[in-house]
């Protein structure tokens, strides 16, 4: 296979690795398959990433990274071309600087009322947690948000920077978030984080807002895995993009736009406390192509997969001290039956097998889905289709007779 030519699976040797305890294909102590055919499943070649792009406009001091590319331009199966408004990460100022102050002092208030930065949040984040708190839940943030037109303001960049009308964009979340460094704080009962582990917003599109002072904290900042790449003079050239991928905002204020389907994480705050305003917003699926989300996220799911099953091949490898064995006989011909549980793995098939799981390949693989999807996901304007209002209907007062045999569990 080329580099541009996903490897084929072998469905029935798929099928025996999801039935297995430690290892073995082989039948009648002979390979299921012939070498060329074990070949098949090859390494794909290191695509060629185009360079990280950074325009600067000095007059409103707004940076744009543009991801590079991780495909190339003529495979055939790619409906958007590079790069998409989605490839592009905008950092530029947002907030007054008495904004940010005034917002910054309501979070730290309602953070101590509250103690909401003093243990990680398992309800609202469960894949991802953070030391956080939702926004609406500070009444003192909700109002002065909406005496600055915080949403309106926001929607409108977001909007005029990724083509998608204001009235297509929703909130989904929007919480107030604290990075602390491990080693600044004695009390041993605070649950703090002072990073968060790559990974994929709900929304298509996110932003962070920064609200402390960049000499309160050391380190930090939001690091994407397609800028990871970012050599030592890139940190020269660019004072927002730090290596190793890192955006680090110059003042309080200023917001990071991007792509929630990015995969990014939070950069290691070594010192201080980072504290951040993040949101997550909705695009109206009449901008979006169907079935491209889907299919990324079945690539991505593959991958998370194939880790996992090496991780735990490792494990049981070492606790047994065993080679691999097939465990269910209805993947193997009748008369070869007799041979499950009694063969040993061909070491070229296992080092297949180690290969696919590599990190680096993995890492290759979200790489290319990643931007496949970026380029397909948004419609252009001339095939988006007319977007349709719910209707929802009128409100009225009723009465508890008129609620009678509706409700459920009630006591009087």
């Amino acid at each position: 296979c080329s580099s541009r030519t996903p490897c084929l699976a072998l469905s029935p040797l798929l099928k025996t690795m999801n039935s297995i305890q430690s290892t073995a294909f082989c039948l009648n102590n002979q390979p299921l398959a012939p070498q060329s055919l074990l070949h098949r499943h090859c390494r794909l070649a290191p695509p060629a990433a185009a360079a990280i792009s950074i325009d600067y406009d000095d007059e409103s001091k707004h940076h744009t990274i543009t991801v590079p590319s991780f495909l190339s331009d003529d495979e055939s199966d790619i409906s958007g071309t590079y790069p998409s408004l989605l490839h592009k990460i905008h950092v530029l100022p947002f907030l007054e600087s008495e904004e940010s102050a005034r917002m910054l002092k309501i979070a730290r208030a309602y953070a101590e009322a509250s103690s909401s930065w003093d243990q990680q949040d398992s309800t609202r984040h469960v894949s991802y947690q953070t030391v956080d708190f939702a926004v609406e839940e500070s009444v003192d943030m909700s109002q002065y948000l909406q005496d600055i037109n915080f949403q309106e303001r926001m929607f409108g960049l977001l909007s005029e920077e990724y083509d998608v009308d204001v009235e297509d964009l929703s909130e989904l979340d929007f919480f107030c978030a604290s990075y602390e460094a491990s080693g600044d704080d004695d009390q041993t009962d605070r649950e703090t984080m002072d990073r968060l582990d790559f990974h994929r917003d709900g929304s298509l599109l996110s932003f962070t807002v920064l609200l402390s002072q960049p000499e309160d904290f050391e380190g930090g900042g939001t690091i994407f895995d397609a800028l990871r790449d970012a050599a030592d003079e890139i940190d020269q050239q660019s004072t927002v993009l730090k290596a190793p991928g890192s955006i680090q905002p110059l003042n309080a204020g200023y917001a990071t736009l991007h792509s929630g389907k990015l995969l990014h994480g939070g950069h290691v705050v070594t010192k201080g406390q980072r504290i951040v305003l993040v949101g997550f917003v909705d695009v109206d699926l009449r901008n979006m192509r169907e079935g491209a989300l889907g299919s990324a996220a079945k690539e991505w799911g593959r991958n998370d997969v194939r880790e996992f099953w090496n991780q735990r091949r490792l494990l049981k490898t070492k606790q047994q001290k065993a080679s691999w064995n097939v465990s269910n006989w209805r993947y193997l011909p009748k008369k070869g039956r007799s041979c499950l549980g009694k063969c040993s793995m061909p070491a070229s098939l296992l080092g297949s097998i180690e290969n696919r799981s590599k990190p680096e390949i993995i890492r290759e693989r979200r790489l290319r889905s990643e931007d496949r999807l970026l380029r397909d996901i948004m419609l252009p304007r001339a095939e988006r289709g007319e977007k349709i209002e719910e209707e929802l209907g009128e409100w009225r007062e009723v009465s508890l007779e008129d609620m009678d045999g509706l409700m459920i569990g009630w006591e009087e």
